[in-house]
């Protein structure tokens, strides 16, 4: 009989495993959709972050480059504003200047009329 003993408990062992691997089976919680998501994706997740760093290193470097830039068009937009008040000033200085000697001429013709009515009038 020690033959039939050595089969029932390969049996049972046998009975006892299947069981307790179907047990674990139905017990085991149900995987979420997040974690069904994040389980997918976690492969990717290395490729991401060396994508996020060259994006962030260039993102910088861009930055620099940008802030270069603009210092350049912010100084040659002050030398043509520059240039521009300059051009605006002597215009201004020569209808100055003009506006002048066309009063005086006005004054100097207005003197002479005023001279000859004087005389006119006996003054």
């Amino acid at each position: 009989m020690p033959r039939q003993d050595t089969v029932d408990f390969l049996t049972a062992f046998a009975v006892g495993t299947v069981l307790g691997i179907g047990a674990t089976l139905l017990l085991q919680p149900e995987e979420t959709r997040r974690e069904k998501v994040v389980r997918k994706l976690k492969p990717y997740r290395k490729q991401m972050e060396k994508s996020y760093g060259k994006l962030a290193k260039n993102v910088r470097a861009r930055t620099d480059a940008t802030s270069d830039l603009t210092a350049d068009v912010i100084g040659a937009g002050r030398e043509l504003l520059s240039d521009f008040r300059e051009e605006v000033s002597e215009i201004l200085e020569q209808a100055r200047a003009e506006l002048k000697d066309l009063v005086e001429e006005q004054a100097s013709s207005l003197s002479k009329t005023a001279r000859k009515t004087r005389r006119r009038v006996g003054l």
